[in-house]
């Protein structure tokens, strides 16, 4: 899902396999039309901050930036040229979340791109509020060229984990996402679809609230409370790897999710490691 990024605070196709449940879901499936399919807010301005005592010295430097409907946390290279992202991974526990409105909705995810260009490849975990019921779900998604995709439904409490990589020899994503308390797992491989670029030049792990299928409008966000995200890795083709602090190379961006009015989600700084963090639920 595309993010819909702010002025800075200063300023204002192949089958999905399910490993242990005996079943598949093809990518040519009927898709629901859940995703956000509106025009990016390009060039949003950002602003340093400098890097506290809780990243290592190696960790490159460190904005802050808003979005609409984004909150965690991206890398982008600084190399000369810039490097492109490979891999990027994490774990969390699936959140339980309350249903502020009877259609709202939250997802946790890691993917590449969407952060400063118009294509995302990602996979995670979903909270959505069906008639004010959660319903939690793995699913992946290639913005543009689809929906979300619902694979497997989970429990809250349940230990996910995510992975998206590229294989360069073969020009394929592979998205990866495990259920390890219920040992499900599905795992689908794309490609980018003809006339479009996935640069990967972004590595993000996000909490997000999605956006109705062909309009700007955005659903209300679940209230998930503080959901935790750990083991946040990436690696790129320049050989840099590890967590977001781990290259030098490698700038962070904190997103805090907020308009010009309201802030909706709020991201903590990361662990010393630079592979922990949270984000808190502030509104709906």
């Amino acid at each position: 899902m595309k993010l819909r990024r702010l002025l800075p605070l200063t300023a204002l196709v192949a089958a999905a396999v399910v490993a242990g449940a005996g079943a598949t879901a093809p990518a040519s499936a009927a898709k629901t039309p859940l995703g956000y399919a509106g025009s990016p807010f390009a060039g949003a301005a950002q602003h340093p901050d400098v890097p506290g005592g809780s990243a290592p010295a190696v960790a490159g430097p460190l904005v802050n930036a808003t979005s609409r409907n984004w909150a965690g946390y991206a890398i982008t290279s600084l190399s000369t040229p810039a490097a492109t992202f490979t891999h990027v991974h994490a774990s969390w526990t699936q959140r339980p979340v309350t249903c502020p409105a009877a259609d709202a909705w939250a997802v946790f995810w890691v993917g590449f791109d969407g952060w400063t260009n118009g294509t995302v490849e990602q996979g995670g975990s979903s909270a959505r509020c069906v008639n004010s019921t959660p319903i939690y779900q793995l699913w992946w998604e290639m913005f543009p060229t689809n929906a979300i995709q619902p694979v497997l439904t989970i429990d809250a409490g349940d230990s996910v984990s995510a992975d998206v990589a590229y294989d360069s020899t073969t020009g394929k994503f592979t998205i990866t996402v495990a259920d390890a308390t219920q040992h499900t797992s599905f795992s689908t491989t794309q490609t980018c679809a003809a006339g479009l670029v996935c640069s990967r030049n972004s590595a993000e792990w996000i909490v997000e609230v999605p956006g109705r299928f062909g309009t700007s409008d955005l659903f209300p966000l679940a209230n998930y409370g503080r959901a935790l995200m750990g083991n946040a890795v990436a690696s790129d083709d320049a050989g840099h790897g590890g967590s977001m602090t781990a290259s030098s190379t490698w700038q962070r961006t904190r997103i805090q999710e907020q308009d010009a009015t309201t802030t909706y989600a709020v991201t903590e700084g990361a662990s010393r490691n630079g592979q922990n963090f949270a984000v808190t639920w502030a509104h709906q």
